[in-house]
């Protein structure tokens, strides 16, 4: 008898699972034939624990992750899909739109060719020779860009101690009281940013790569701390296989209350190798030249040289990793100022998750540490930073192309000349627009 009435129990169970199945299934279809992409996809994405592998499951949460512009989740449905139904070219057609809309327009175009060659319908055969055109056509000339406009909260804004009295043993020991400017300001600021990235295509193997952007931070309460930043690069770029070598040159222009404080101009080299589409490591190289127009003492040849790594995984939360690690040095170009220079050493960790549809959280860890080459002539002392920075945030995507981005940064940098020790933290909300 108990042996029979488990039998039934577990028969009801898998009825009423099954009824949930189809009535969860055909909902969702009803609501994608609505064109309401978004409420079929907060219907499907809690269920997908439970129901991933099952095809008519993973087709739907994939339409409509892709038509609710999430279409890294998309890929991931679609792929469960074809890995249980390869002849699937429906499925194939939809993850190569999701290839497209992630901007991997190699594994689109694969996947767009495969379907071009199977037994389809005209009209369909129109759509995929459209979609191959267009790839060909931004495979010739891609154009990235963005806007950004935000505004926050810093404790810091000019970098500097919360010490007012520092002592000067170079100069006899006295106890110099620093100026208002030169001790730890509070201010809230204004930003703007924008940039736009740009590859052409001269060959299948060999692309120049260009790149521009302009940052800048208004702070109303302190003009005189008021910074911007210019950065501009161009170079060429040779892929073969999973291999890329970048090789070009790149500068920057800070300014610091309307006026040049610092020029850099230099190469930079890149090699990268692509386990995956997902799956890259790289080893880079740059070298630089830092003229400061008002205090030409400073001026330095600084090198640097590490190694990266990045990788997407799959799951539920769709987490992406990437690390590195670098060494350096920066080189006084004028004589007797060895202080002037120092060697570094750094390490970057950080990572996203997805929580739901269009919302992620990211959080970047950074060390530096730095060992000047000289005695301090002033503090008699050489001088040695560490640096720790820790940024979280989080991001949502309001519509395609708008996002949404609030992120809490902290710095710490410790050093044993008390001028340059300081803490500083900063809060800050955005609206990025890319195009």
């Amino acid at each position: 008898m108990k042996l029979g009435k488990a039998i039934i129990a577990a028969a009801l169970a898998v009825a009423t699972t099954c009824a949930f199945a189809d009535a969860l299934t055909d909902r969702a279809k009803q609501l994608l034939r609505d064109r309401q992409h978004k409420q079929a996809y907060d219907l499907l994405l809690p269920q997908e624990p439970a129901r991933a592998g099952d095809p008519e499951f993973d087709y739907l949460l994939g339409i409509a992750a892709l038509d609710a512009g999430d279409p890294e989740r998309a890929i991931f449905a679609l792929e469960r899909v074809l890995a249980m139904q390869p002849n699937n070219h429906v499925a194939r057609a939809e993850i190569a739109r999701a290839y497209l809309a992630v901007g991997e327009r190699e594994a689109a175009r694969r996947e767009f060719q495969t379907v071009r060659e199977q037994s389809i319908p005209e009209d369909a055969k129109q759509t995929v020779d459209r979609y191959l055109s267009a790839i060909a056509a931004a495979d010739v000339t891609q154009v990235q860009g963005y806007f950004e406009i935000g505004f926050g909260h810093d404790s810091n804004v000019n970098s500097a101690t919360s010490d007012s009295r520092i002592a000067l043993p170079g100069l006899g020991g006295i106890i110099a009281t620093l100026d208002p400017g030169s001790t730890q300001e509070a201010a809230g600021f204004g930003a703007l940013a924008g940039g736009v990235n740009i590859t052409h295509k001269l060959s299948e193997s060999f692309a120049v790569v260009g790149a521009a952007s302009a940052t800048a931070k208004i702070i109303p309460e302190a003009e005189e701390f008021n910074t911007a930043w210019i950065d501009g690069s161009v170079g060429g770029r040779w892929s073969v296989g999973k291999e890329a070598i970048t090789l070009g040159v790149q500068g920057q222009t800070f300014s610091v209350d309307m006026d040049t404080y610092r020029q850099t101009a230099g190469l930079v080299a890149q090699w990268q190798h692509n386990f995956s589409e997902r799956h890259q490591a790289s080893l880079f190289a740059q070298a630089s030249d830092l003229h400061y127009p008002t205090q030409s003492i400073r001026d330095v040849d600084r090198t640097v040289v590490g190694l990266a790594w990045g990788r997407a995984l799959d799951g539920t939360y769709s987490p992406v990793i990437f690390l590195s690690g670098y060494i350096g040095e920066e080189n006084p170009q004028s004589d007797g100022v060895p202080h002037l220079g120092h060697e570094l050493a750094g390490v970057r960790l950080g990572g996203q998750v997805r929580i739901r549809t269009g919302l992620s959280l990211f959080a970047n860890l950074s060390y530096e540490q730095r060992e000047y080459g000289g005695v301090e002539p002033i503090f008699l002392v050489e001088r040695e930073d560490e640096q720790a920075d820790a940024t979280v945030g989080v991001s949502y995507l309001l519509r395609p192309g708008t996002t949404l981005i609030a992120q809490y940064a902290h710095t710490d940098n410790s050093s044993n000349v008390a001028i340059n020790d300081f803490d500083r933290k900063v809060f800050s909300v955005s609206l990025r627009f890319n195009f």
